[in-house]
Order: C-alpha cells, then structure tokens, then sequence
C-alpha cells in the first residue's frame, strides 16, 4: 500500500468528478440494499491509451441475478465508457505511471472500471469488505490492484479532519491518511471500510473512485463481463428485468421500481450460449457462477453478436 500525490494544475480533474452523475437513489444489490452515500459507475469494456483514447470492443448492456432468492431473475443495467472529461486529462496516465511505481504491469486494459462514491453526509459510510473476486486482473503477487482517488469538496490540501479510511492490519484496525489530491494503490485482498464519523469529528465532504483492471476479454470473456456487470448492482440504475415467470412473488420488486421493464426470460439453456460464445472465438472457460444468470449470458451473447456485425 502507497499513498501518491496526484497532479491536478487546472482544477479539470476535480471539475470532472463534480459533474459525475451522483444518486442515492440506486436499488443496490438484489434490488434491496442501497448503498449509504451517493454512487456512480462507469466502464463499458472499452480500452484506454494513457491519453485517453477508445477502442476495442464494448458492452452496452449488463445483467446480474436479481435477488438471492430470485436467482432466476436477471436486473439488466446499461453501460457507460469513462467520462471524457476525466480521461482526456492527464488522469489515466497518473493513475497508471502509480501502478508502474508499485511495480505492476500495466496496459490499456488498467483503470478501465470506475466505482465511484460521494460522501455528502455525515452518514455515508461503506461496510468492510475485500475486493478480490475472481475477475479481477492479478498481475502482482497474485492480488489484484486498485488505485483510489481521493478529492474533498473543499479542496483544502491540509491533513487534519480526513476520512475514516481503514484497513484491518494484523487483526486490528488501521488508520490510512488520504488527503486531498491523493491516489492509494492497495491490494484488494486487504479488508477495508469507511467509518462514519462520530458528532465530535469535523466533517469534510469527501469524493472517492476507485479505478480497477478487469479479467483481459481474451483471457476469459465470462470474467470479464462478469467484472462490468457487478459495479452495476450497486453503482447504476437497472432499466430491465427478466423474471421466469409471471408470479405474485415479483409483485413487490414490480411495484417497488415502476419503471423497469419486465421481460420473460428466453427459453435458451446456459450450456448452449455458453457453447455458441466458443464457437465465435471468445475463451469463457468451464461455465459461470450463478449470479451470472442464463439471461445475463445471453445480453452478452447478443452482444457479441452485434460486435462482430459492427
């Protein structure tokens, strides 16, 4: 773990991150837990230059189960790339140029997912918890790295009254100092969480993205998509759902989320999909984890379909 400073001359890089498209309002996980502090996500499976260029293939769709116990539902969420106005800065190369200092291999595949959050009230907070799931890249020592992006409101670059970030160190908790204009590369197999503050703390707001490097495409599609697809549960709001069937134990998400569309699923089988996405090319290995829904294969199948006609 290493704390850098990030360079921000022209105030572009904070001016970017204000105009993110922050909500508090988004269902969260299983279309029941929301998360407590404003959310956005972004990456669509793009690539990136360290001058912020796209290319290469992308994902508009995404889909995940929809509920534990409605693990045959599948909530669909649509992507976006990286805000221009944030990579088109020297952002992504600082983020990178970290990730090299720490002795990481990098490429246009680095940074490419955006989990952000805005702590806008003294509340906010975020649950511990690790970050090490099976699609993310681990190019060192075997976990795989974020770089975390820290900027206050009121952009005051002293280091007193920061957040209560920390990190669980030797079974006890940690204090990690993350002042203003600060990016922390740390491993996302160490267990971490945002306090919320006690009424005798000072309380700053405090913007934090975190950019992650997903499972390579051509290393495992499946990983990979599955990578876009999670940020989405809690990070961006569904606009579909797929349901098996038309029952009153949907009633409640239904009625709850009066705008999302709700589809049957198609009649098509996981080994099928997964069978016509080897034949087009693509490496997904031995099969999906449940929460990757046979609905949520086939969005990606569809389209993979659309790619290759493009």
């Amino acid at each position: 773990m290493k704390v850098y400073p990030l360079i921000d001359e022209d105030g572009k890089i904070m001016e970017g991150v204000r105009k993110l498209d922050w909500r508090r309002d988004i269902p969260g996980g299983w279309l029941t837990y929301g998360p407590p502090r404003e959310v956005c996500g972004y990456g669509d499976g793009s690539l990136y230059t360290d001058e912020g260029k796209k290319y290469g293939e992308r994902y508009k769709e995404t889909g995940w189960a929809g509920a534990i116990p409605l693990n045959q539902s599948t909530l669909v969420t649509k992507t976006d790339p990286l805000p221009k106005n944030l990579v088109k800065t020297t952002l992504m190369k600082q983020l990178r140029d970290c990730l090299r200092d720490y002795g990481a291999n990098v490429d246009d595949n680095s940074c490419t997912g955006m989990w952000c959050n805005y702590y806008s009230i003294r509340s906010d907070s975020i649950s511990a918890h690790t970050d090490d799931e099976d699609y993310y890249e681990r190019n060192y020592r075997g976990e795989p790295l974020f770089v975390s992006l820290t900027l206050y409101e009121d952009e005051k670059k002293d280091i007193k009254d920061l957040a209560r970030f920390q990190i669980k160190k030797d079974g006890k908790w940690a204090d990690v100092k993350l002042p203003h204009l600060s990016l922390l590369v740390m491993s996302g197999g160490v267990e971490h969480r945002v306090m919320k503050l006690t009424s005798k703390m000072k309380f700053r707001k405090r913007y934090n993205i975190t950019f992650r490097t997903p499972v390579k495409r051509e290393v495992n599609i499946i990983k990979n998509y599955r990578f876009f697809s999670n940020f989405g549960r809690y990070y961006k709001i569904p606009y579909k759902l797929y349901i098996p069937e038309e029952e009153p134990k949907y009633d409640a998400i239904i009625e709850k989320y009066d705008d999302l569309e709700i589809v049957l699923n198609k009649d098509v089988t996981r080994k099928s999909i997964l069978e016509k996405i080897r034949k087009m090319g693509y490496v997904s290995g031995k099969g999906a984890p449940s929460t990757t829904t046979t609905m949520s294969l086939y969005i990606l199948y569809r389209s993979l379909k659309k790619l290759k006609k493009e």
